[in-house]
């Protein structure tokens, strides 16, 4: 292939290919839409593939990031560059990423900051190129972009260069989806390159209900104030199946446990202030006692804290009374 001879491109692609066939009308309309080159380019079968193939994991995440620019002056950072996202969009697996940004980030090619970030409740880390890592990013982009590789079309094999893959689709795809897709499948379908964005918010999706199950079956193990060992074994093989991450599992838990700290304060008032109406004349006796008890499971009052607000409200009321129980009171 390589010594035949050759002609000019007739959609002037800046390339001078293989005399073949004369390619069909249908052709020759989609090479003048899409000014894209139907013909083969020279060049040796799947070696740009392979490169592509081939690109390290850390310039992946630089492919990734580069296309996030301007972000140390944002107060809030878009949830793309979160660790999870980066990790789900450059086919790297989760528990490597951390590693691999540090490398980056020791190389002063990547910059880590904790901000408010779209979408998320609290500060989390977020990652951005720096100036050097743009430079860097740029000429990777440039490098994979020029490479030309076979793209599966419509039962047939194309060659294109990376960049023009992008004009070829119906919807917008990256440099990176594109690397992902060849790291991930080893083959590059158009077919299959339309559909990213679609399984990309799939995923998300299936994430977030999986996120979801997990805080609540989490919530109800911490629903009365402690966890047991057959609930905490349970809860880990939930984790397991459900695969969430140890750091996902520290922020629903420290979540879960503010709201119930929240929650048991609110309820502690609550109690409270019944409480002192019931002692409003010095004493609970009779049916008082019985309603309290039923108050005090339901809001998850502990006898002892039941014993010291009695106290408190005794000692407001009517001063310290020495000798008497705050239980002593209660039976009076």
């Amino acid at each position: 292939m390589m010594n035949r001879k050759r002609r000019p491109c007739s959609v002037s692609c800046g390339y001078e290919h293989p005399v073949g066939p004369p390619i069909s009308s249908q052709q020759i309309q989609w090479t003048v839409r899409t000014k894209i080159c139907i013909y083969p380019y020279v060049v040796p079968d799947g070696v740009g593939l392979e490169e592509v193939a081939s690109l390290t994991s850390k310039d992946r995440v630089l492919l990734y990031l580069s296309d996030y620019p301007r972000m140390e002056a944002r107060y809030e950072l878009p949830s793309e560059l979160a660790q999870e996202s980066i990790a789900s969009s450059t086919g790297i697996q989760r528990k490597h990423l951390p590693q691999y940004l540090k490398d980056l980030i020791g190389d002063g090619l990547v910059v880590q900051r904790k901000a408010h970030m779209k979408g998320m409740k609290q500060r989390m880390s977020g990652y951005y190129l720096s100036p050097n890592g743009f430079v860097r990013s740029r000429e990777l982009r440039e490098r994979i972009g020029d490479l030309v590789v076979p793209v599966g079309m419509n039962g047939k094999t194309v060659r294109m260069k990376v960049r023009e893959i992008d004009d070829a689709t119906s919807i917008h795809i990256t440099l990176c989806d594109i690397v992902t897709e060849a790291v991930l499948k080893g083959t590059l379908e158009m077919s299959s390159l339309a559909t990213i964005e679609s399984r990309r918010f799939k995923a998300i999706e299936k994430k977030d209900e999986a996120t979801e199950a997990y805080r609540r079956a989490l919530a109800t193990a911490w629903r009365d104030g402690r966890v047991t060992a057959t609930e905490r074994f349970l809860i880990e093989e939930l984790r397991a199946i459900l695969k969430i991450s140890e750091k996902q599992h520290g922020t629903l838990e420290t979540e879960i446990l503010k709201k119930l700290a929240e929650d048991h304060m609110e309820f502690t008032r609550m109690y409270s202030e019944v409480l002192e109406i019931a002692l409003s004349d010095g004493r609970l006796a009779g049916p008082e006692v019985d309603i309290l008890e039923i108050l005090r499971k339901m809001l998850r009052i502990s006898r002892e804290e039941h014993d010291s607000l009695v106290r408190e409200i005794r000692m407001e009321l009517s001063g310290p009374v020495d000798g008497v129980s705050a239980s002593e009171v209660v039976g009076k």
